[in-house]
């Protein structure tokens, strides 16, 4: 993947999303090392960002899951990135043969949590989203380039 075409690409998005992330550069040669070097790390980065946001919803899936036993809500589960060329993909599902039951019958009634126990949080969670991810990837290269990044 081409550095200046990621670079591009993030920008875009982080522009499109109302997102601020500035790197600070001193010479063309640390600057060239440095596009370079985010073209390889951005797409792990970004797939780990991903992740964490995923964690993050299935916790709070996980507090709607409704209860009997708790096979339903202890087979909540987020699967690690799966990175290809142009995209990250981070899946969460829940692991019984009856979950989509559980999560699409709305007049159920449940003691403990609800129905759309997952969607409903991953809708939640859109708002704000650009914002959480773009932090939690400035949060990891503040860690790999220090205070280059603001």
């Amino acid at each position: 993947m081409p550095a200046v075409w990621l670079a591009a690409n993030l920008a875009s998005a982080c522009r499109r999303d109302g997102v601020d992330v500035t790197i600070d550069w001193e010479g063309i040669d640390q600057f060239v090392r440095a596009l370079d070097a985010t073209a390889k790390v951005a797409p792990e980065d970004i797939a780990g960002a991903m992740f964490e946001e995923g964690e993050s919803i299935m916790g709070k899936s996980k507090g709607d899951t409704p209860v009997d036993f708790g096979n339903l809500r202890a087979s909540g589960h987020v699967k690690r990135p799966e990175i290809r060329r142009d995209a990250a993909e981070v899946v969460l599902a829940y692991g019984t043969d009856y979950a989509v039951f559980v999560h699409e019958i709305r007049d159920a009634t449940h003691t403990v949590g609800k129905a759309k126990f997952l969607e409903s949080n991953m809708n939640a969670a859109a708002s704000g989203m650009a914002q959480r991810l773009a932090s939690r990837i400035k949060r990891r290269w503040k860690m790999r380039w220090g205070n280059a990044v603001r």
